[in-house]
């Protein structure tokens, strides 16, 4: 395996300023200078949940006048959706939590922010020094160590001691959490007492190296990438989520050599799925055409910011034996993880996609045969059931619900899935034609993180409806989450996949062990449950219900919407179960 090392510039743009600001006050605290110098960065938007310890925190933030703090009902949800904001608006968000149960609940969503490489500051509110009836939730005491418990999921962990060091380790969190390469969660820890006594201005400054030239080894690796594909029998790329900020250049990339794609889960509209050299989805609940293309065998396969889990590329190995995969990824930690590398790169997706169309059209290298090769696999439809926008069986099929919604809310909503059953659904079913128009927090698999990150997006962007695929389990658990969109007035569709049962464990159990699980509920009326909260509902049992003139009545008046929708939990998605091997 070669390995090649390229790096990307990632200059942020220069502090701006804010006023009026608390911290320009002589009297500021070491809270307000670290709101203060947050804000200055660019990071304004605090999600998180109030608690005792992390109170002097979420003051200061009121009291800003460049910052705003959106309340959630649980952390963990407050990091999806924080993560849903960066994806909608590319800011750098904060995530506020106290000592305590507030710091392990934000496990989850962190876990997966580490696992996303998504670049958050978090600050957790500790207990003070004596504070009485605290103890319990010092993390450095009696409590759980809150440096310890993030060890291995945040970029760096620091702990204010003193005021005066406020801005310092503010600065220290910020630039860990968005540093080249692998950004993600970097964590501080406050002090109540420390962050409400008085801090002297004090001034940082950074800065960020200018981004060196590329080495020859990578220029080498891209012209040889761009070679390799060219004279490929079967070439594919592969493009992961890692890719979506260089996606002009992958799909020129993709353009210029003439070479088929298809994208992970993650990267679901990264190049849109109807462009003419799209295979659309690969691995979970990857599209026929996809599973049928890999199948046949992959001579060559260059595969940009994805780690090739299970999740990203399946059972079904990428490339043919004697075969050569390319993978790239910023991430060093990432490449051959789950398959082995012929030749290893560490760049950036988007940069070295750039270099290789260099090279192609240096050269004037192209794939002759890709048109013929990838017009054996789409011969016939890329939905496991061609005909599903006509059936109307009843109970209403799930695909046949996808299809109704994608409709009905025009091509400017976003949809964003929660992980479940629905989700295979979601990514099988629906047509992404943007990198904004679709999301899916995979890493970890959590439930609940596609409800977190529907408020998010909407908040980052309520210019376009926001339409969140998700089970009935899911809004048990984080369904409280609507009153942030109530409150905050934000366009999200919940469309809720109401079958009364864990169906992927259902369907799991099933397949290994032979037996259903007896672990189904009474079912919850989620249009009673909606107007408990002020939200327009509508159930939906038969193929056709779902119209755009139900989505304009339901979402006349500002705020979220929920659909109650009782499908066929019968019916799956070919090739997408966790021990069944996909069939072309």
């Amino acid at each position: 395996m070669t390995a090649i090392t390229g790096k990307k510039n990632t200059d942020a743009p220069p502090p701006r300023g804010v006023s009026p600001s608390p911290a320009d006050a002589d009297a500021a605290t070491a809270a307000d200078r670290i709101v203060d110098f947050l804000v200055r960065s660019g990071v304004t938007t605090f999600f998180g949940v109030p608690g005792g310890p992390a109170l002097p925190v979420v003051d200061a933030v009121l009291r800003h006048a460049g910052a705003r703090l959106i309340e959630s009902r649980h952390e963990t949800t407050a990091v999806f959706s924080a993560m849903g904001f960066r994806s909608t608006t590319g800011r750098v968000p904060c995530v506020l939590f106290a000592a305590g149960p507030g710091a392990t609940n934000a496990v989850t969503g962190v876990a997966a922010a580490h696992r996303e490489n998504v670049p958050l500051v978090l600050v957790c509110g500790d207990a003070g020094r004596g504070t009485p009836g605290e103890v319990s939730r010092d993390t450095v005491g009696d409590g759980p160590d809150a440096g310890r418990l993030y060890g291995t999921l945040t970029r760096a962990r620091v702990r204010l001691t003193h005021p005066a060091c406020a801005v310092a380790c503010a600065a220290e969190v910020h630039e860990a959490a968005t540093g080249p390469g692998a950004p993600g969660p970097a964590l501080l820890v406050v002090p109540a007492d420390v962050a409400g006594a008085a801090a002297p201005a004090t001034a940082v400054h950074r800065g960020r190296p200018a981004a060196p030239p590329p080495d020859r080894g990578l220029l080498d690796a891209a012209a040889a990438t761009a070679e390799a594909l060219a004279a490929a029998g079967r070439p594919l790329v592969v493009v992961g989520a890692g890719a979506a900020p260089g996606a002009r250049l992958v799909r020129q990339l993709v353009e210029t050599l003439d070479v088929p794609f298809a994208t992970t889960p993650r990267a679901k509209g990264v190049i849109d799925e109807l462009h003419p050299l799209s295979l659309r989805g690969c691995g979970t609940a990857g599209s026929r055409w996809a599973r049928r293309y890999v199948s046949e065998g992959v001579d060559v396969a260059l595969v940009l910011g994805t780690d090739l889990d299970d999740r990203s590329a399946g059972p079904t190995p990428l490339v043919a034996p004697g075969g050569k995969l390319i993978h790239v990824d910023a991430d060093p930690r990432v490449l051959s993880r789950s398959a082995r590398a012929t030749t290893a790169v560490v760049a950036d997706a988007g940069l070295f996609s750039g270099h290789v169309c260099e090279t192609a059209l240096r050269l004037g290298l192209r794939h002759r045969g890709a048109h013929d090769v990838r017009r054996q696999a789409v011969r016939d439809s890329p939905f496991d059931v061609p005909g599903h926008a006509t059936d109307c069986t009843y109970p209403v099929a799930p695909h046949r619900v996808l299809r109704d919604l994608q409709d009905a809310v025009g091509p400017r909503a976003r949809f964003v899935t929660d992980v479940g059953e629905h989700m295979l659904f979601a990514l099988h079913y629906l047509t992404a034609r943007d990198p904004q128009a679709f999301g899916v927090h995979s890493g970890p698999g959590s439930v609940g993180s596609g409800i977190g990150s529907a408020i998010g997006r909407a908040l980052g962007d309520p210019s376009r409806p926001v339409v969140c695929v998700c089970g009935d389990d899911g809004m048990r658990m984080c369904g409280s989450e609507i009153l942030v969109a109530v409150r905050h007035r934000l366009p999200v569709l919940f469309a809720v996949f109401n079958d009364a049962r864990r169906d992927t464990v259902h369907h799991d159990c099933r397949e290994r062990f032979g037996r259903a699980v007896p672990w189904s509920a009474p079912p919850v009326n989620f249009v009673a449950w909606a107007q408990a909260h002020g939200v327009p509902g509508r159930r939906i049992n038969r193929a056709g219900e779902i119209t755009p003139q139900l989505v304009q009545q339901l979402m006349k008046r500002p705020g979220p919407a929920v659909l109650d929708i009782r499908h066929n939990p019968g019916v799956r998605v070919r090739g997408a179960g966790r021990a069944e091997a996909p069939r072309p």
